[in-house]
């Protein structure tokens, strides 16, 4: 097997990426952040040392120039090889998690059914004119906001994929190297089909293994593509600002999962039973991974009050009349 690195630790660090790879944890991007201190460690340690605290210090301070979130996953990377590469030599320095920064996650966007309509239609009027774009961009807008689905996952899709008799998506190797089954509504099922009509009619979708949603040039949709110009039609239509943070694409999947809690609410569900429901259809294992996409909307607390008032408040005493009071 072709060695990749080349300091001192070069056999340490292909053994844990490999390891990594195995238990299906993002080897693609722990192995680039490796190379990088593969490189770091070529120039601080010679043949038989190890990662001190002086040589993980100087690591850190390699990075000031860099983003807080690429820090938080190099460093995160260099604290998981340390406990590894401590199984072999005990003179490896132990990044303790307390000393690792804390990711600072910005509150999701719940979209509203009429924004919703809104960068429907503005995506059904981008160019190129007389192109399959604006339809693909209005129907992955649609799935996203009806299914929950990661973008990722929607334009991965084959034809195949996508069975309209049965109403069903089947979710092929997704994150964590998982598949699902998704079922669709009939609404979303009559969308996707006149969309697959369209695509067929222009010539796409030729074999069940063709991708469902396409560029221009009829290849597989790019999710940077896709990104890009929604983030135009949410610009141009001004829910996000021209520039800074804002609602993202990914924002679909939180309001999916919050409009799935409110319906249930509202309809007096069982939530305990509801919620690893929800979480088998967005492509979770545990509930815990599905809390993240659960906000308190003011509709939902406002679903929990009328549901908590309804079944627990005491009703009001009512004050006897005077007996001598008018009738």
């Amino acid at each position: 097997m072709t060695i990749l690195f080349r300091s001192p630790l070069a056999f340490r660090l292909q053994g844990f990426w490999q390891t990594q790879c195995r238990a299906g944890q993002r080897g693609f991007a722990t192995g680039k952040i490796l190379l990088y201190l593969d490189r770091f460690l070529m120039a601080e340690i010679a043949s038989g040392d190890t990662i001190t605290r002086e040589v993980a210090e100087r690591w850190f301070e390699s990075m000031d120039h860099l983003s807080p979130g690429t820090r938080i996953n190099r460093m995160s990377v260099l604290r998981q090889f340390c406990l590894y590469l401590s199984h072999f030599d005990p003179r490896t320095c132990i990044v303790h998690r307390i000393y690792m920064p804390r990711r600072r996650h910005s509150a999701p966007y719940i979209y509203r059914p009429n924004e919703v309509r809104r960068i429907v239609a503005a995506a059904r009027r981008i160019g190129p004119h007389g192109t399959l774009r604006p339809l693909v961009m209005a129907t992955v807008i649609g799935l996203l906001y009806s299914t929950g689905l990661r973008i990722g996952e929607a334009l991965k899709l084959d034809v195949a994929d996508v069975d309209l008799q049965r109403r069903v998506l089947h979710i092929r190797n997704t994150k964590f190297k998982k598949s699902r089954y998704v079922p669709i509504s009939p609404s979303t099922a009559a969308h996707l089909a006149a969309y697959l009509r369209r695509l067929r009619k222009s010539g796409g979708a030729a074999t069940p293994q063709s991708p469902f949603f396409v560029t221009t040039r009829g290849n597989r949709g790019s999710q940077s593509g896709v990104t890009t110009a929604f983030l135009d039609i949410v610009r141009t239509l001004r829910i996000r600002a021209p520039t800074g943070r804002g609602p993202r694409i990914h924002d679909f999947r939180h309001s999916f999962c919050v409009n799935r809690l409110l319906a249930w609410y509202r309809s007096g569900d069982n939530l305990y039973a509801k919620l690893p429901v929800l979480s088998t259809y967005v492509g979770h294992t545990t509930v815990s991974g599905t809390e993240v996409y659960l906000h308190a909307t003011a509709e939902l607390l406002e679903s929990a009050g009328k549901r908590f008032r309804e079944h627990f408040a005491v009703p009001p005493i009512p004050r006897p009349r005077h007996r001598y009071a008018r009738s």
